[in-house]
């Protein structure tokens, strides 16, 4: 009786095995170096940081961010971004008019990296519910008010740490990279969110 068959479908079996033992934990590894743990909070420091969720652009951080979080474009459709930069004279109640070259980068940043239907990214799910013309502000997207309706005001906007649900940054330590993971909420003065 001739054994050969039997050895070699053993060996591929082994084989496989072992690639796939191979493969599964260069996954875990991988993915293990793209997440965070969970950290000091409070004080926002993190064993390992996420890669940012978007193309950064230096005149956008250093303009937009010198007020305000630079917002990852991704929050956003197109449509609300050009709007909002066709009225920055009067931006929520501010003057914040850039010369023309800045203005036309950082418009041209934001429509490269906007919210789009039909392209995925992490911040997809904000188009969800989205009906008609899309709204200037990041609170006001149906998404963003589902998730954020069981929040006490006592947490939000009476809590003089946070003051606004505009101030993502507040309570996603993570905001300017565009991370926004729910399981990590911490709220200043309450500690993390569980709902």
């Amino acid at each position: 009786m001739n054994t050969q068959p039997g050895k070699i479908r053993w060996l591929i079996g082994v084989a496989m095995i072992g690639t796939a033992l191979t493969l599964g934990l260069g996954g875990l590894s991988i993915s293990a170096k793209e997440t965070w743990q969970m950290g000091d909070y409070e004080n926002g420091e993190h064993a390992d940081r996420p890669r940012t969720a978007f193309e950064q652009d230096a005149v956008y951080i250093e303009e937009c961010g010198a007020c305000h979080l630079a917002y990852p474009p991704g929050l956003l459709p197109a449509e609300s971004w050009r709007a909002m930069m066709a009225g920055l004279e009067d931006h929520f109640g501010e003057n914040a008019e850039l010369d023309q070259e800045t203005a036309s980068h950082i418009s041209s940043y934001l429509d490269r990296q906007a919210l789009q239907k039909g392209k995925p990214s992490p911040m997809s799910k904000m188009l969800r519910n989205l009906a008609g013309k899309p709204p200037l502000r990041i609170t006001e997207l149906p998404y963003f008010i589902h998730e954020h309706d069981e929040i006490p005001k006592r947490m939000v906007t009476e809590n003089p740490d946070v003051g606004s649900l505009s101030q993502c940054d507040r309570c996603h330590k993570e905001a300017a990279r565009g991370s926004f993971d729910e399981d990590r909420v911490f709220i200043p003065g309450f500690g993390r969110w569980d709902d």
